[in-house]
């Protein structure tokens, strides 16, 4: 009884000796820094989802304009830059500019523009989204504020040359969100 009494106090100091070695070895000081990774999609601008509500609109011609002012824009372009603009109807998603029907056209414009006063709109910097089509169809657009809309991207040059955008890219909306790693369904 003895002899079993003092072998499981030898066994218990073991297994605390260890225990507190094992401890002791797994504690060490932190190595250096190590390099910084890619930005991934630093800087890159997305807009939510913008009903259409035109700023100027010519029902009977079928044409119609929407500005949306964009901060700085001209500073992304400048600098190599990308601007692309989506345009969502229910979930399908095409990159301007398009033919949205037959006889509908879709293209936008990005800058400065200037006040003017025959279509009563004021100076901004930013995009300016234009329609062309059946006359019927300006009104239906901006109508349908549940499945329809517009959203921009502006891709910094370092990203744009890094993952191939570029202001002439034809690549599909789930792909360019895709290449800047931003979750499309947002």
């Amino acid at each position: 009884m003895k002899a079993i009494n003092i072998t499981s106090r030898k066994l218990a100091i073991y297994c605390l000796l260890g225990l507190g070695l094992t401890l002791l070895s797994c504690s060490g000081e932190d190595g250096a820094t190590g390099p910084a990774g890619k930005d991934g999609n630093a800087n890159v601008i997305v807009s939510d989802w913008i009903p259409i509500k035109w700023t100027y609109k010519e029902v009977l011609e079928g044409k119609a304009f929407m500005d949306i002012p964009v901060a700085n824009i001209d500073s992304y372009v400048e600098n190599g830059g990308v601007a692309l603009m989506y345009y969502k109807n229910d979930n399908n998603v095409r990159i301007l500019p398009f033919n949205f029907s037959e006889f509908d056209y879709f293209d936008f414009g990005f800058g400065e523009f200037v006040k003017n006063d025959n279509y009563q709109t004021e100076a901004f910097t930013g995009f300016r989204v234009y329609f062309d089509g059946v006359p019927v169809t300006v009104n239906i657009l901006e109508n349908e504020t549940e499945n329809t809309g517009l959203r921009y991207v502006l891709v910094p040059q370092p990203i744009a040359s890094t993952t191939g955008i570029s202001n002439t890219i034809s690549a599909d909306y789930e792909e360019t969100m895709e290449l800047l790693g931003i979750n499309p369904s947002q």
